[in-house]
């Protein structure tokens, strides 16, 4: 008898706090698979990443979120989201880092239908959810997520992109089609003077299969190295380091538009340009494009798209900008075996001119110091992977 009641206790104990949260939904995915990846062509002094087989996680995550309803249309709303990603090895990618809890999208707010959703915490900027891979409607990065993703800010295409931590966001509902979004990243490190803040906004109009946005990005007392597109930062945060770049900025636009057909033929492209000072004075530019198609079969989907990052333009006597040029092909395809189960299949290969470094987005490869912190990929070796995976969705 004694047993018994415990077990009721146990269970009234257990039951409660899951009748108090019931509004809590757990999501994500896992994603995985085998590929084999190798870089070499390095420029004179480098090493190369020789071929080999790798077990690869394609961005997995956990994720929590609920709201609760405060009437008059408005929620309070939030959502824990953690990377499950480099799950293959324990969870520590190639530089030795872990994952830890709130790595994702990660955030409190305020929901209203017709006035649109103001968020604090960690989360992808306007710029990133219009123009970038944040936005999957827009659909131009093509294999998200797995080794084959091309944007990011290492990569080749939509280098502005990115999560802001200690932000503040707004999104619109759509109006007529139109959404609007801006983002604040404010430097709570402030150093030498400096306010590395981040401002980021977005614009964007969709119309049956049609998707256009345009995206703005500024980070603030923000400079690149001479003559280079490497940024000028210090991991001890060195004011020495830090004060060359009070007062220069880099900046970022970006158009994209994208369109699918009833017959699933897609079609889509985004073009990006940069600005950035340098240390030494003077301001150098650099472009980026992209062409994205794609075809689905039924469950079946092929995807293909070309990008290329341009010129480093503006560059002093004797550095020729266009050691800086990369560009990347992507194949892939995918078959869904279920709502929520879908194989995948990619090849993708960058081609980095003398002093360009563009690497996968996901699943990055290092030829130098693997393993840890400053692992890096050398100057003018080309990435290049095949891979087959599947993903489960929850």
């Amino acid at each position: 008898m004694q047993k018994k009641n415990l077990a009721a206790l146990l269970a009234a104990m257990f039951a409660l706090p899951v009748a108090a949260h019931a509004d809590v939904t757990i999501y994500g995915f896992l994603s995985g698979g085998i590929e084999s990846s190798k870089a070499t062509g390095a420029s004179a002094g480098g090493t190369e990443y020789s071929s080999r087989t790798r077990i690869v996680d394609h961005n997995s995550r956990i994720g929590f979120k609920g709201f609760e309803d405060l009437g008059g249309g408005t929620k309070a709303i939030w959502q824990v989201e953690n990377s499950l990603r480099n799950f293959e090895q324990g969870g520590t990618n190639d530089k030795g880092q872990t994952a830890t809890f709130a790595t994702r999208n990660t955030f409190i707010g305020i929901d209203n239908g017709d006035f649109g959703r103001v968020l604090l915490g960690q989360y992808d900027s306007a710029y990133k959810m219009f123009t970038g891979s944040g936005n999957s409607a827009l659909g131009t990065d093509l294999m998200t997520n797995t080794t084959a993703d091309n944007f990011g800010s290492s990569s080749v295409n939509s280098r502005g992109e990115a999560r802001l931590a200690n932000s503040v966001h707004y999104f619109s509902p759509s109006w007529a089609g139109f959404k609007l979004g801006a983002s604040w990243g404010v430097d709570e490190n402030r150093v030498s003077g400096n306010d590395s803040k981040r401002i980021s906004l977005g614009l964007g109009y969709t119309w049956q299969g049609l998707n256009l946005a345009a995206g703005w990005d500024r980070q603030y007392d923000m400079a690149v190295l001479a003559n280079n597109n490497s940024y000028n930062t210090s991991s001890s945060n060195s004011p020495a380091v830090l004060s060359l770049n009070s007062g220069k900025n880099v900046t970022f636009y970006s158009i994209a538009a994208s369109y699918k057909f009833d017959t699933g033929t897609f079609v889509g492209g985004n073009y990006e340009w940069g600005t950035f000072d340098q240390v030494g004075g003077g301001q150098l530019k650099q472009d980026n494009w992209l062409l994205a198609l794609g075809q689905d079969f039924g469950a079946a989907s092929v995807k293909l798209s070309y990008g290329q990052l341009g010129t480093l333009k503006n560059t002093g006597a004797g550095v020729n900008g266009d050691d800086f040029k990369a560009k990347q092909w992507v194949l892939g395809g995918t078959y869904n075996l279920s709502k929520t189960t879908q194989v995948l299949a990619y090849y993708t290969k960058i081609s980095n001119n003398a002093k360009a470094k563009a690497n996968f987005a996901n699943n990055p490869v290092y030829d130098s110091n693997l393993g840890a912190s400053n692992a890096s990929l050398s100057a003018g070796n080309d990435p290049q992977a095949f891979g087959v995976g599947f993903k489960v969705a929850f």
